[in-house]
């Protein structure tokens, strides 16, 4: 039986890999996925019928941890001798990657989700672009989830494009539509979660996602207390849990909280429910790998705001079905958002 090893840094990361391992196990593949403890990993393990191997990695740079990380990887590998490694996002990509060049196993792919180095500057940028570099140098094949991913990469230097694959025009891991579907959500339920939040009547703006910087989530908060200066019939409805070590304004919640029109309501496992709430989805991210939750929001039928930063502009079609503004143009957005109200 063949052996395949998948692999990521964080356990809520698991959707981006949902209905792998069990699609290659149904091809007669031993499936494993390197990654760390947590019970999102247990329940992926669980349904899709792989083993666990963990790896006490994280994803901050911390040279210690990442070689005990590493090590152990090494000695998984050693042990499971793979035909095929499929690792993404950053961390594991780099030490799993490394990990299987270090062993000799052949089939080594890295799955290129975004560049964090992105917007950063000095030292750390190139810290970063270094570690992409790492990895892409080390795989025999880099999967890029977005047409603009690979653009930026080939640009800066990161991969050759002979190394590049791009399954069809890109994508995180496809859009459920079984589940993102309007029909999937009652007329009642939507009115009940409205009434709930007091935001009955109201034009209402949505937001789903990690709240942290990159996400835009600064801007979107500016953009919105502009218009509501002018327009108290709106709402912002934010949805995700906050991610604290990558938020630059520590009071940001607190400023959630005490605005009468922005309502935070934490991670949510039903979003689409929350998104049926929705009159316009926006995600003004300054970078993604490929913007999965906007073609989640254009499956619910819902227009879009986002970027035209990387991964952003790839997941919805201006003119058709959303607007794209700058990166951290907060004037853009406020513009945006109002234009969608007034039409």
């Amino acid at each position: 039986m063949k052996r395949l090893v998948l692999g990521i840094t964080s356990p809520g990361s698991s959707p981006l890999i949902k209905g792998q391992a069990a699609y290659f196990k149904s091809l007669g593949y031993e499936v494993f996925l390197l990654a760390p403890e947590g019970p999102k990993i247990t329940s992926y393990c669980q349904e899709e019928g792989c083993k666990h191997i963990s790896i006490p990695i994280v994803r901050t740079i911390q040279p210690m941890k990442d070689l005990r990380a590493l090590l152990k990887i090494v000695k998984s590998l050693r042990e499971i001798k793979p035909d095929i490694i499929n690792v993404g996002t950053p961390k594991m990509g780099l030490l799993g990657i490394t990990a299987a060049k270090l062993l000799g196993i052949n089939n080594r792919i890295y799955t290129c989700r975004g560049f964090r180095y992105e917007h950063e500057n000095g030292f750390k940028k190139k810290l970063l672009m270094g570690m992409e570099r790492i990895s892409a140098a080390f795989a025999q094949k880099v999967i890029c989830i977005s047409g603009s991913v690979k653009e930026r990469g080939i640009a800066d230097g990161v991969f050759p494009e002979k190394k590049v694959v791009l399954i069809g025009q890109g994508s995180s891991n496809g859009v459920d539509l079984n589940l993102f579907n309007p029909a999937t959500v009652t007329e009642t339920d939507t009115l009940v979660l409205k009434k709930s939040l007091d935001i009955e009547g109201k034009f209402i703006y949505g937001f789903v996602g990690r709240i942290m910087d990159r996400k835009g989530i600064n801007e979107l908060y500016e953009a919105f207390v502009q218009l509501y200066k002018e327009d108290n019939e709106i709402a912002l409805l934010v949805v995700g849990g906050i991610t604290e070590d990558q938020v630059s304004d520590p009071e940001l919640i607190n400023k959630f909280k005490a605005h009468p029109a922005i309502h935070w309501v934490g991670f949510q496992q039903n979003v689409p429910l929350y998104m049926s709430a929705l009159d316009v989805f926006v995600l003004p991210a300054w970078w993604e790998g490929f913007g999965n939750v906007l073609i989640q929001a254009a499956a619910m039928g819902i227009p879009v705001i986002s970027t035209d930063g990387t991964g952003c502009k790839d997941a919805y079609k201006v003119g058709f079905n959303g607007l794209a503004v700058p990166v951290k143009n907060i004037s853009a957005l406020r513009n945006a958002m109002e234009l969608y109200n007034a039409n």
